[in-house]
């Protein structure tokens, strides 16, 4: 890749890197039997180990039979109790809403795997706090999809060690699932060789796109075809911002130009943090600082002579809502698939135009945000693997829970696509956050626009070669806490084009004199090992 392709991308990914994701291996403990009942237990262990490995081989070809054929099955043993756990995504639904589908989902289950299922919702923040607590303190939760940041995450949960490992699971419980997906999905939830969670199947296209008012642009004398780089949105910057000095170029929320907390990786790989960098692209694999990179360096030029010019919202460092209902914002960049970024969405009530800058590379922290895991409170492990493989290959459940009751939680338009009923008791908007989300049909808005995920080329995603590394912050834990802390006093300043040079300078010198060289040591020493074992 050219330099000045180089320089563009890290320009449009500045914005996009998470919150660091950390993973360690479980820490098991024993204890010495005593010598008096070691032979005896030794034998009833044995009894039972054949006992259920003959339960799970009947159960395995009773659930393969009625997969195959459709028809019920009679079962000899009661049915498994099983709680799955989830969350409202910014949706609704009221608890009868939710037992309706919770019976409609029994109805499935009871019959292709024998298993009861009862399904808890909670509100985002609830289940943020809560689930991790109630896995912790062993309540009986069986199956979950891990929340994208703090204590509920993938890589929190494992390091807690509060997810269960996954290989024998999946081959005994779900063979379907492990044939259906690449094998390079399951290496971003691998560590130390175990499989800690399933990620959610779905198009991980991580195209970089900026969107604007598409009014505007034609006033400005562009259009979509016109724009094929930075250069071109500057220049579509200065003949906006001419015709329109009150406008914002573009702005976002949080502190970042992005509003995706995507990584589209095509530079570099930030390894899941917010300060380091392997540049991928150039085949190294030496782990760097990212804020004094020859390439941050020259691209933050670009965003510095925005900020000057007045081109980027000048709130930009306090503003937490989505700058995209805001009427005095052009544009804005997102990352994602043409679902998340096509312009014929609306931006204030107005057509948007959507153009693609940069191919993208999903990276294991693309990869975790998302997850189907099985918690160490799960009490029938099995049973649990059982309705975590119809998750991911039948469709008559994935689309139960993710839409509800067909004719009363959603119907089909007149394009073929789906209509939610919004104003329903039960639209949560699941779809994304489990399972195989390849299995249900598009929407009515998906299919206006030609974009059917299930229709995707999953080989043409492209993926980074560090895919499936984590961190352990174990070892660097006092710096990992005390250079967040300086990355979120200026995180803004210095992805936002806020920052004068003196000011990025005393950044830089603040990470150092909070232990930025021994955590770069420590992650460069963990990538060694990683790769050694590759």
């Amino acid at each position: 890749m050219s330099k000045s392709k180089r320089i563009i991308a890290i320009l449009l990914t500045l914005c996009l890197m998470c919150a660091s994701l950390v993973a360690c291996g479980n820490k098991e403990s024993s204890s010495q039997p005593d010598a008096q009942t070691s032979g005896a237990a030794a034998t009833n262990d044995a009894k039972a180990a054949t006992n259920a490995a003959d339960a799970t081989a009947a159960t395995g070809a009773a659930t393969e039979a009625a997969m195959e054929t459709g028809e019920d099955v009679e079962w000899d043993e009661d049915p498994s109790e099983v709680t799955w756990m989830m969350w409202n995504v910014g949706g609704t639904f009221t608890q009868d809403g939710l037992k309706a589908v919770e019976n409609a989902v029994n109805e499935i289950t009871l019959k292709k795997i024998n298993v009861h299922v009862t399904l808890e919702m909670l509100e985002m923040g609830s289940y943020l706090s809560q689930m991790p607590m109630q896995v912790g303190a062993g309540d009986k939760i069986d199956l979950i999809s891990t929340f994208p940041a703090a204590a509920g995450s993938f890589s929190a949960m494992v390091n807690s060690g509060q997810l269960l490992p996954l290989n024998e699971l999946l081959e005994e419980n779900a063979a379907d699932t492990l044939e259906l997906l690449p094998e390079n999905v399951l290496e971003a939830t691998t560590v130390d060789g175990n499989i800690y969670a399933v990620p959610v199947y779905t198009d991980n296209t991580n195209d970089l796109h900026w969107l604007c008012r598409a009014s505007y642009l034609e006033e400005a004398g562009f259009k979509a075809e016109d724009i094929r780089s930075i250069d071109d949105v500057t220049k579509v910057f200065e003949a906006v911002y001419k015709l329109h000095p009150e406008m914002k170029m573009v702005s976002s929320g949080g502190k970042t130009l992005i509003e995706s907390p995507l990584f589209t990786g095509d530079v570099f790989d930030s390894l899941g943090t917010d300060l380091l960098a392997v540049m991928i692209d150039k085949d190294e694999t030496k782990v760097v600082s990212f804020f004094e990179t020859e390439e941050y360096k020259k691209a933050y030029a670009i965003l510095r002579d925005w900020y000057e010019k007045g081109y980027i919202d000048k709130d930009i460092m306090i503003r937490e809502d989505d700058p995209t209902s805001d009427q005095t914002v052009f544009s804005f960049f997102l990352g994602g698939n043409k679902a998340r970024t096509n312009g014929s969405e609306a931006m204030a009530g107005e057509p948007l135009v959507s153009v693609k800058l940069m191919e993208g590379c999903v990276s294991t922290t693309n990869m975790t945000i998302l997850t189907t895991a099985i918690p160490v409170s799960a009490t029938d492990p099995e049973a649990a693997a059982r309705l975590l493989n119809l998750c991911y290959t039948d469709k008559d459940l994935k689309m139960l829970v993710s839409y509800g009751l067909e004719g009363e939680n959603y119907s089909y338009g007149d394009n073929g696509g789906i209509v939610v009923n919004a104003t329903g008791n039960y639209a949560p908007n699941t779809l994304g956050i489990f399972g195989n989300a390849l299995l249900c049909d598009p929407t009515s808005d998906q299919v206006e626009i030609g974009y059917d995920m299930r229709q995707v080329d999953q080989s043409l995603i492209n993926y980074s070669p560090l895919l499936g590394f984590f961190v352990n912050t174990d070892p660097i834990s006092n710096e990992a806490a005390a250079l967040s802390g300086v990355y979120t006093e200026y995180q803004g300043l210095v992805k936002c084009g806020l920052a004068d040079e003196a000011t990025l300078q005393q950044f830089i010198d603040k990470l150092y004199a909070n232990g930025l060289q021994a955590y770069m040591d420590e992650v460069q020493r963990q990538l060694d090992e990683w790769l050694r074992q590759q």
